[in-house]
């Protein structure tokens, strides 16, 4: 006859069996979570969906009708994968056409700073609404210089060297060039140097 095992040695074998199975089945959920997020990802982000074709060519609801009434033409093929390419093209990097611009060259002032001395490099460029302001300036660049000095030698290095401060100079450099314009027709002005010594 066998020897009969103890009854401590039966209970300590059985918990070391229920406990490598635990570990096996944690360690097959883990493997199932990592490969389903990696297909995920992999689905989301990296695949590369197929080109669909269409029977008919895509039209704007405001371009049917004209092409209706016109002669039947050899239609223009566009698969949807070209036409969603172009809107999200349109729809991320809209196209922002700067209307006039005018360049106003480097300028170096001395800040209104009492305990050091300090210079301002500046130069920047004006967006106008219209080709006759942009005209206007081009004429009248020695009276806008003039005006910018006498408006910047009067700041400090604490009221231009903060963004608010910067915005704060953009928007009275506006007003003062639609006050020599006559007319408000700035839109912008576009800082392509600032620099504080």
């Amino acid at each position: 006859m066998p020897k009969e095992q103890p009854a401590e040695e039966q209970v300590q074998e059985q918990p070391k069996k229920k406990s490598k199975l635990k570990f096996f089945i944690i360690l097959f959920i883990l493997l199932m979570l990592i490969l389903g997020g990696l297909a995920t990802y992999w689905w989301l982000n990296l695949r590369v969906p197929e080109a669909v074709k269409t029977d008919t060519p895509i039209q704007t609801e405001a371009a049917a009708p004209q092409a209706e009434a016109q002669a039947p033409a050899a239609p223009q093929e566009k698969t949807l994968a070209d036409n969603i390419s172009n809107l999200r093209d349109q729809i991320i990097s809209p196209q922002k056409t700067l209307l006039n611009i005018v360049t106003i060259p480097t300028v170096t002032i001395n800040l209104a700073d009492k305990d050091i001395i300090r210079y301002l490099k500046v130069g920047f460029d004006i967006e106008v609404s219209t080709e006759d302001a942009a005209k206007a300036l081009e004429e009248q660049k020695a009276r806008i210089r003039d005006s910018i000095i006498i408006l910047l030698s009067s700041k400090t290095y604490a009221e231009l060297s903060s963004t608010e401060g910067k915005l704060k100079v953009k928007n009275e450099i506006s007003t003062r060039l639609n006050q020599i314009l006559g007319v408000p027709r700035v839109v912008q002005i576009y800082f392509n140097e600032f620099v504080i010594n």
